[in-house]
């Protein structure tokens, strides 16, 4: 009668099948990373040269091999120098070589991106940049007097409201400018040290004379002219002590 042999399972045995299995894994997953990696240090596939592929249309673009070759993402955005529809970014650039599969970003043109100056004459300077702004254009400001305009109001803008520009130009607000008062009231200084009357009339922007000329003190007794009359700036008013 044979005996059948028995199979011992041994701690030798044991480590030689799990060190088998971390091989076996292992290799699976290198050729796995070499065989799908795009990295020219360590991927097997093949090179491929970027080609240039601005001013295509994407139709003509699905049409070239070695586009075909390469993982394209697509893009939009505007463009005011290119047509809709077509490419007129790249990344990576033409010219590199990377390995098939590499992505390759394409960013077709959506045409330009008009916008239309609104209509912002009589409105508040901030008001009026906010709404320009809202539309997607920059801004600058100008000041210019107009005694017929409440000052920082909106004049006119140029381009003029209603013009068609693109996304991101410049719009100029022209905002009238407070246009200062030649006049002032005269202020009641009678009673007042000579001191204090002066520093009163300068503050409103009037010059005070002292009568006599050569007084440095005292309390002012009259003044010329009157108290609330109206005069223009710098006007002289004097002082009798």
């Amino acid at each position: 009668m044979i005996e059948k042999k028995r199979f011992h399972i041994t701690p030798f045995r044991i480590l030689f099948m799990l060190t088998l299995m971390v091989v076996v894994v292992t290799g699976g997953l290198l050729w796995y990373i070499f065989s799908t990696s795009t990295n020219p240090l360590f991927s097997i596939r093949r090179d491929v040269e970027i080609p240039t592929l601005t001013g295509l249309t994407r139709d003509e673009i699905d049409s070239r091999p070695e586009a075909l070759k390469l993982t394209i993402q697509w893009e939009e955005a505007f463009s005011p120098t290119y047509e809709a529809g077509v490419v007129f970014r790249q990344r990576p650039q033409a010219g590199r070589t990377v390995k098939e599969g590499q992505k390759l970003v394409l960013t077709v043109s959506k045409g330009a991106d008009w916008r239309t100056v609104p209509d912002v004459q009589g409105q508040l300077r901030e008001d009026a940049l906010a709404a320009l702004q809202a539309e997607g254009l920059s801004t600058s400001v100008e000041f210019l007097e107009d005694g017929t305009v409440t000052a920082y109001t909106v004049i006119r803008t140029e381009p003029a409201a209603g013009t068609q520009a693109l996304a991101g130009d410049r719009v100029k607000v022209v905002v009238a400018c407070p246009v200062p008062d030649p006049f002032r009231s005269v202020p009641n200084v009678i009673g007042l040290s000579l001191a204090e009357a002066r520093r009163k009339l300068l503050e409103v922007g009037l010059q005070p004379i002292a009568v006599p000329s050569n007084a440095t003190e005292g309390t002012v007794s009259s003044q010329d002219p009157l108290p609330s009359h109206l005069v223009r700036v710098n006007e002289k008013i004097y002082l009798y002590l």
